[in-house]
């Protein structure tokens, strides 16, 4: 009897240490990106429907269920083509496990943007937002800016200008927000 207790008590311990580790590592680190600001509210992402480069409607609506990378770029933004590849390799790394990038090219003419997207291999979503509307509903002032929305459409952080994206910490706080349910 004594040691039927003991092994209650222990089951009992392990099962709490368990759900506490692992609610430990559920929760997201957004400071693992330096300037990254984790938003409080959690107001809903503002809905938008833009062309992709082909013509096809593209809609924010369409990646509920995903976290989504949301990012507004230009050709001519300096800061934009440091930040694309790192980018472009967490896409490519987390794509397939519930991430979905969407990168809306700001008022660049169309030949500018897909010159650049094919200078810097770019494999993930890109929509264009000829006449900046999109951005400035989102208030993407500068280039870059970058959300991350969760699988609900609410915003969970924001940044203005660039970010090492496929740093250790990035790559961290994506897979923790990819594996939560």
């Amino acid at each position: 009897m004594r040691s039927n207790v003991k092994s209650r008590a222990a089951a009992a311990i392990g099962t709490a240490f368990f759900l506490a580790a692992g609610s430990a590592l559920a929760t997201a680190d957004f400071k693992a990106v330096p300037k990254l600001e984790e938003m409080k509210d959690r107001s809903a992402a503002p809905d938008f429907t833009l062309s992709d480069p082909a013509g096809k409607k593209v809609s924010l609506k369409d990646y509920r269920g995903k976290i989504v990378f949301l990012n507004f770029w230009a050709s001519w933004c300096a800061p934009c083509r440091a930040e694309m590849p790192g980018m472009d390799r967490l896409y490519r790394e987390f794509k397939d496990k519930g991430l979905e990038m969407l990168a809306v090219n700001v008022k660049d003419k169309r030949d500018d943007a897909m010159r650049f997207m094919k200078e810097l291999k770019i494999s993930y979503p890109v929509a264009m937002d000829p006449e900046g509307e999109v951005g400035l509903l989102y208030g993407a002032w500068g280039m870059p800016t970058t959300y991350l929305i969760d699988r609900k459409g609410q915003v969970l952080a924001r940044m203005w200008g660039p970010a090492d994206w496929y740093s250790p910490g990035a790559r961290n706080l994506i897979r923790t927000l990819v594996e939560q349910k």
